[in-house]
């Protein structure tokens, strides 16, 4: 609808317009719902309406008024046919006439024979313009006798005491008759007959609109043009919340423009800063990874000297040159491995990660933007230089470990070899050697180095230890280099077993999070605390850490040989075994306390008895073994070669078996 011409125009009140086009109204056509329109505007009106639906057919338009929903006489009808259907409003059109206009001059009943005869007179009932000879006509045909005929010269009658057949809008054909008070409803015949035969106040529109003086009146000229009145006040009141919205709308645009601008400026510094930081991030750790790779570079240079010289003796050389020349080479390049497991720099970052990117949350919070985290992950590089100098040293525990797991493990028998009663209970144990154990004792706070080459263990060096030491672990490939630790720090010594026992101090970690017991993956370190287990690279910062509560006097766990599948018992004392990608394998209830795995991935659970259980990889087999000189067995670890196995009793014993 023209909305700009309803805002601007001049209305002319003695005029009917169409609610469309806003012009004077031509050939009026009445919806259902009695507003009217223009014939070819709302021909328009239901062309457009049926190509927005995109149904030809048109079945249904809303009316541009009132919006009530209006059906087509018929389906597929086209909308010339339908607007030509739709009744003409023909007070309207009464009310409208004007003698001086040119087609209200010719005879209408003539024009439709073709012929073009002025009109002298118009028939108000027929409303239309006639001759002279149709005039005549009405005279002698019955049913046109009672029409009102008048002169078009006479302008006052032709527009006052209009008066219109109003036909009905439901029933074609058949004209208003009679008024239902009941329902408040204008009836035709057929309305009457079929709707309010039985209503009790039904009378002719003449004689009631006789008895009323004025007829109808709640419907007055006053009472319509308050509601006008009333109408404009709100529109002019909404002409005010108009002017009133743009005036704020433009105030808060600019605010807001200068908000952006500040806001951009702020993003802009935040990116800035962002950059610079993250630029040094990625050039410290490209340089991390080169130096790296510029010391494997190195140690492969010394292999490459060493497999050189050795191919040149053993071509050349004499026997006691080669066995020479093999011990050198041998012990230079364990030297230079000595070297490299001192470096720190072999956690390389394999990755950036940027979990949050609302950046704008981030700028409006912190006024900058959250750094990138770098994803480190244990490299294997040192596990490939390790099992190479493995190979190198003279106890070939590599290898050892290799014959060891070609046997049935689920067959094996465990033969006492040494055994020894202690002052205290002691929860953690290590093998450092074929024939020496070390002890974590906590009170008193010390470290003790026990040789168990006789069937009477005997201490043969104790480490005296500022605080209580907890868990153990190897460090690397070699048994004599421990990590310790102490609960909010780990100690890493280098233990001297040749001769007399000493301890040489290599570092002290300090730790993010509170850790009793620890264990070395082949990859990785895994440790416990009192409520939670925790994934660590191997400087023990935390990668993943998951809530478990420990059983016990002290929490358990142990890590697989051949992968990084871990078991500890937490929960009401529940065994619980998870792979490498924390993926549970086995959850059963025990009264299991600590634990170890064996060379094929059985885990060994010492169950407070004198048996220890085995439970085959993967669950579903178990059996229990006879612990000779055991009453409460509370800790297991066995050797890195697998050729022996500790129990600890909670009873202050302990004992050493050979695997056969």
């Amino acid at each position: 609808m023209a909305n700009s011409k309803l805002e601007n125009m001049s209305i002319d009140r003695d005029k009917f317009r169409c609610p469309i086009c806003l012009e004077e109204v031509r050939d009026p056509k009445d919806l259902p719902c009695f507003h009217t329109f223009c014939k070819s505007c709302i021909q328009t009106y239901i062309s457009s309406t049926a190509a927005c639906t995109g149904d030809q057919s048109v079945k249904t338009i809303e009316c541009p008024v009132c919006r009530k929903s209006i059906t087509a006489p018929k389906n597929g009808i086209s909308s010339e046919e339908w607007a030509s259907s739709l009744p003409q409003n023909k007070l309207i059109v009464s009310m409208s006439l004007d003698n001086t206009q040119s087609e209200n001059r010719n005879c209408m009943f003539c024009l439709r024979n073709s012929k073009t005869v002025e009109a002298k007179h118009l028939c108000k009932n027929c409303f239309e313009t006639i001759c002279e000879d149709c005039k005549f006509i009405h005279s002698y045909v019955p049913s046109l006798q009672s029409h009102k005929i008048i002169s078009l010269t006479d302008l006052e009658n032709l527009k006052t005491d209009i008066e219109i057949d109003e036909p009905c809008p439901i029933h074609k054909g058949k004209y208003l008759e009679v008024y239902c008070q009941d329902h408040d409803q204008l009836c035709c015949s057929i309305c009457f007959a079929t709707k309010h035969r039985t209503c009790r106040k039904v009378e002719s529109i003449e004689d009631i609109a006789a008895e009323l003086n004025p007829p109808c009146p709640q419907m007055t000229q006053t009472v319509l043009t308050d509601a006008l009145k009333n109408l404009e006040d709100i529109q002019e009141e909404y002409r005010n919340k108009v002017q009133k919205l743009n005036t704020r709308k433009q105030e808060i645009c600019a605010c807001t423009e200068t908000k952006v601008e500040e806001i951009i400026a702020l993003v802009n510094k935040a990116h800035g800063q962002w950059m610079k930081q993250f630029e040094q991030k990625h050039s410290d750790t490209v340089g991390n990874i080169e130096i790296a790779s510029d010391e494997v570079k190195r140690y492969a240079m010394t292999v490459q000297e060493a497999k050189t010289l050795l191919e040149k003796v053993l071509e050349q050389g004499s026997q006691k040159q080669i066995f020479v020349t093999r011990y050198k080479v041998r012990h230079q390049i364990l030297e230079h491995v000595d070297r490299l497991r001192n470096l720190k720099i072999w956690d390389v970052v394999d990755d950036y990660n940027q979990s949050d990117t609302n950046f704008l949350n981030q700028v409006c919070k912190d006024e900058k933007f959250e750094n990138v985290r770098l994803l480190e992950s244990p490299s294997s590089t040192m596990e490939v230089v390790e099992k190479f100098a493995s190979s190198l040293q003279n106890n070939k525990i590599l290898q050892r470990r290799a014959i060891m797991a070609q046997k049935d493990w689920m067959k094996i028998k465990l033969k006492k070899v040494s055994e020894s009663n202690l002052s205290t209970r002691v929860y953690f144990g290590l093998f450092v050697d074929d024939t020496k154990i070390l002890l974590s004792i906590e009170e008193p706070r010390s470290l003790q180095v026990y040789d168990v080459t006789d069937s009477t263990a005997r201490c043969v060096y104790t480490y005296p230890c500022s605080s209580a030491p907890y868990g153990l672990c190897n460090s690397g490939g070699s048994m004599d280099k421990v990590y310790v630790s102490f609960g909010t720090h780990v100690e890493h010594y280098q233990i001297d077993i040749n001769g007399t026992v000493a301890f040489r101090k290599i570092e002290t970690i300090q730790l993010e999070r509170e850790m009793s017991a620890i264990s070395r993956g082949s990859s990785v370190i895994f440790a416990r605390s009192s409520t939670e287990r925790m994934i660590c690279d191997t400087n023990f910062s935390v990668k993943h850490k998951a809530p478990c509560e420990k059983t016990g006097n002290r929490p358990f766990l142990s890590v697989s040989f051949h992968s990084d599948q871990q078991a500890f018992t937490c929960n009401g004392e529940n065994l619980v075994i998870v792979d490498e990608n924390n993926k549970e394998v086995l959850n059963q209830s025990s009264n299991a306390r600590g634990l170890a795995f064996d060379l094929q991935d059985n885990v060994l659970v010492c169950l407070q008895t004198n048996k220890l259980r085995q439970i085959k990889h993967g669950g579903g087999e178990s059996r229990d073994i006879d612990l000779s000189g055991i009453k409460t067995a509370y800790n297991v670890v066995l050797h890195p070669t697998g050729e022996k196995l500790m129990v600890l009793d909670l009873n202050k014993t302990f004992c050493v078996y050979n695997v056969e």
